[in-house]
């Protein structure tokens, strides 16, 4: 019996792992495009940078032994300069944070020691260190390391380097919302502790045009929401998340595959409640007739949203003739 009970919750485990790190990827993936990276240091830091400056980094890194390779979330370098800036992004709080940051800033320095030596150039990389936490809890590790780990590292710590904190816990969902950027937009929804908050950002977004970066974070809202919701939190249940996907598809007012991904589910949907409508009023043409003006209101919504009738025909299996008729 013990074993069965360990079985369960060490499958239980795994699959919180899965989606904590699908979670967790959402934030990678929004950073590692440069103007969403950009748009994320003006919003949160008081540096001014151009897109056109920054320069994405390698980020696979061997540890000090070179017994393992590891990775860091997100290393951007500023064109022409020897300035670097690391975002460690953290849905938990990290205790050993500190430990973990100056082993990714002599990674850079290491990786950076052979070009400076060919070089004029002989300063040392200039490295600026972000943790974006996200937790629920406010931040309270250690910044920096303690001087009694020097022989460990073989580096002056002093003060450095001494990490910066973008918390999601100085910020309210309205002032996140405000800032209309795709990361900015994400911590917003990651903030949002039950579905009545996450229903308040969705409102929000349907009472304005929302713009191509606000786009972006919906739709990988719209592809991870049964993880991401999940995963927050046991207060979001199924029905929650049916609720919030249909808002998400009424916001991006059927753009793209979003609504040809769901067209059949959406086209078996209105056939059963025409159906249904149909038999409790005895009427068997009126059946036929309710699920073919149905099926003809989702056709001219797609086409009305820049989709061809040659790519509408091909994606619902409908003749091409017969959906010409319908839209013209």
């Amino acid at each position: 019996m013990k074993k069965k009970v360990n079985l369960k919750l060490e499958k239980e485990e795994n699959n919180l792992r899965k989606r904590i790190k699908v979670h967790d990827s959402i934030f990678k993936e929004l950073l590692d495009d440069k103007e969403d990276f950009r748009d994320f240091i003006v919003d949160f830091s008081q540096y001014d940078l151009e897109e056109k400056d920054l320069e994405i980094q390698n980020k696979e890194y061997r540890t000090r032994l070179g017994l393992r390779t590891k990775y860091i979330d997100i290393l951007y370098k500023i064109k022409g300069e020897e300035s670097f800036i690391i975002v460690e992004h953290q849905s938990t709080i990290n205790y050993k944070m500190s430990e973990k940051m100056s082993e990714y800033c002599l990674a850079v320095v290491e990786s950076r020691d052979k070009y400076l030596k060919r070089s004029r150039n002989r300063e040392v990389p200039v490295i600026l260190p972000y943790v974006l936490n996200t937790s629920t809890k406010k931040w309270d590790a250690p910044r920096t390391m303690k001087q009694n780990e020097n022989n460990l590292y073989k580096f002056p710590v002093l003060h450095y380097p001494k990490y910066n904190v973008i918390d999601i816990n100085d910020y309210t969902i309205d002032e996140l919302v405000e800032k209309r950027t795709s990361v900015a937009l994400a911590m917003a929804f990651e903030k949002a502790k039950n579905i009545k908050e996450c229903l308040y950002i969705l409102e929000k977004l349907k009472r304005r045009k929302i713009n191509k970066k606000e786009e972006k974070t919906i739709k990988l809202m719209a592809e991870y929401i049964d993880v991401v919701m999940l995963a927050k939190t046991k207060e979001f249940t199924k029905e929650d998340i049916k609720e919030i996907t249909e808002i998400i598809r009424e916001i991006l007012n059927g753009k793209g595959d979003l609504v040809v991904s769901n067209f059949e589910k959406l086209l078996l949907k209105t056939r059963r409640q025409n159906a249904q409508r149909a038999k409790r009023a005895g009427r068997k043409e009126g059946r036929k007739e309710g699920k073919r003006e149905e099926r003809n209101g989702i056709i001219k919504v797609l086409f009305k949203n820049n989709m061809s009738a040659e790519e509408i025909s091909e994606k619902t299996g409908i003749k091409l003739s017969e959906i010409l008729k319908i839209v013209n």
